[in-house]
């Protein structure tokens, strides 16, 4: 292994684009990164084949990228790893410490594309296979990144117990690419030996159509082409139809919890009760989803159908007035529900939870001080009334809780608060009450704080000015 000696230099350029966009623009998401490459005897001062391959896939995640812990293992030039920080994610990259040479190089590449050694990434020189304290400290890590280090089969051992070593414990992945270069070459029993599981990614995955980087919008109206004419449609099925077109139309108007409303309920209308596992940890906005369309239970489909158009007819108060073929005739033939609104909450009759989720403080206030012990009761995800009441921004009901003596730092099933809740949906009001009732920045299962999963940029320096 050589530090290797310049003898000419170039200037790589990587683009990386959206498949798509709306509106008719087809620029999409574009960025650009630059890599000042060496031609030397040693091999970090260009980028491996690999590297690109890499760094594609995690454009393809780059929604998912921003605020995680990412640390990139033999990184050459560093191409994935600053991808990953100009995504928004806290990146460490790391080279062999026994090649400085190398390490002042990666400065430069990041310096190029606008980085800050050690402010906006950290760079280290590591020794696979030796722990010392320095490895250590660079725990807990969230993801791991690797291009083309299996390239030495007496390495492989150095690197995999290194990966083992800054996984174990956490809920951390590991993602490599790496050219085969002999079948006689593999890392199965090495990945058994140190507690390992690997998984093969098909290269056709890597494209945004195949469905790994979703937003709200794209999940929410999506209503599949019918087989059948409206001739052999329900009126019912019908006006859901039309009313899933026009939320297309609503997206840009609509808060996340709105969203989500309307997600769990086309969900539950078009498929029945929630059938899939909880998505994982790296995937934030793809729980929240999850979690709006499990709270349903078991509402029928033609339930959820009817709540979803009655949602859009209050969010587009223009749909109430087409004409016959419209959804506002269709219900009044199917459905004696739009002849017959819903009763009307019955106040004595709500439980601490329904009473948060429907801001009614003057419930709550009665509830708790008849049955104190309420103040811990939650659902079967651990979501207690302070947590619905901050998910729906239920001021009120938030206040009274509060007022009531709930522990404001009370947590779900998955580590996260009030706090967590109303920051991630945006929610201001409901960030200031738990803020001035002394909510704390605690860490989820995730090991993500409150302002971690914020993007309202108030919320964020709320979040802040607590810490």
């Amino acid at each position: 292994m050589s530090d290797g000696r310049s003898v000419s230099g170039q200037l790589k350029k990587f683009v990386f684009r959206g498949k798509s966009s709306t509106n008719g623009d087809t620029r999409g998401e574009y960025l650009e990164i630059v890599i000042p490459e060496l031609l030397t005897a040693g091999y970090s001062f260009y980028t491996w084949p690999s590297a690109p391959l890499l760094a594609w896939y995690l454009w393809t995640q780059r929604r998912h990228l921003r605020g995680l812990r990412v640390l990139e293992l033999g990184c050459g030039t560093g191409l994935p790893g600053i991808l990953a920080a100009k995504c928004g994610a806290r990146v460490t990259l790391t080279d062999s410490v026994a090649l400085p040479r190398s390490l002042r190089h990666l400065s430069a590449c990041c310096e190029a594309n606008g980085l800050v050694p050690n402010r906006d990434v950290k760079i280290l020189g590591l020794a696979w296979g030796l722990f010392l304290s320095e490895v250590h400290a660079l725990r807990p890590v969230d993801l791991l990144l690797a291009s083309d280090c299996f390239y030495e089969p007496s390495q492989f051992e150095e690197v995999l117990s290194t990966v083992a070593y800054l996984l174990d414990g956490t809920d951390g992945r590991f993602l490599c690419s790496y050219q085969e270069r002999s079948a006689d070459w593999s890392i199965e029993a090495l990945l058994k030996k140190w507690g390992l599981k690997g998984a093969l990614l098909d290269l056709d995955s890597l494209s945004e159509s195949s469905g790994l980087v979703s937003t709200m919008a794209e999940a929410l109206p999506d209503y599949p082409d019918s087989d059948f004419s409206d001739d052999d449609q329900s009126p019912l099925d019908i006006s859901f139809s039309k009313a899933s077109d026009h939320v297309r139309k609503l997206t840009s108007k609509l808060d996340n919890t709105q969203l989500l409303e309307l997600y769990g309920l086309y969900k539950q209308g078009t498929e029945g009760k929630c059938n899939t596992p909880k998505p994982g940890w790296l995937d934030g906005r793809g729980r929240r989803k999850w979690d709006a369309w499990r709270a349903l239970g078991d509402m029928p489909s033609d339930e959820a159908k009817h709540k979803y158009i009655v949602l859009v007819q209050k969010y587009a108060p223009e749909l109430t007035e087409l004409s016959d073929d419209g959804m506002k005739e269709a219900w009044v033939a199917v459905s004696s529900m739009r002849k017959s609104p819903e009763p009307e909450l019955i106040h004595n009759e709500l439980s601490i939870l329904d009473a948060a989720r429907e801001n009614c403080p003057g419930r709550i206030t009665e509830l708790l001080a008849k049955h104190p012990e309420m103040r811990h009761e939650s659902d079967d995800d651990g979501l207690t009334a302070l947590h619905w009441a901050a998910d729906r921004n239920a001021t009120k009901a938030l206040q009274a809780l509060l007022d009531g003596g709930c522990n404001v730092d009370m947590t779900d099933e998955s580590g996260q608060t009030a706090l967590h809740y109303a920051a991630s949906c945006g929610h201001v009001e409901s960030t200031k009450l738990l803020l001035n009732a002394g909510a704390s920045l605690l860490k989820d299962e995730d090991d993500c704080t409150p302002l971690d999963i914020a993007a309202d940029e108030e919320i964020k320096k709320l979040l802040e000015g607590a810490k």
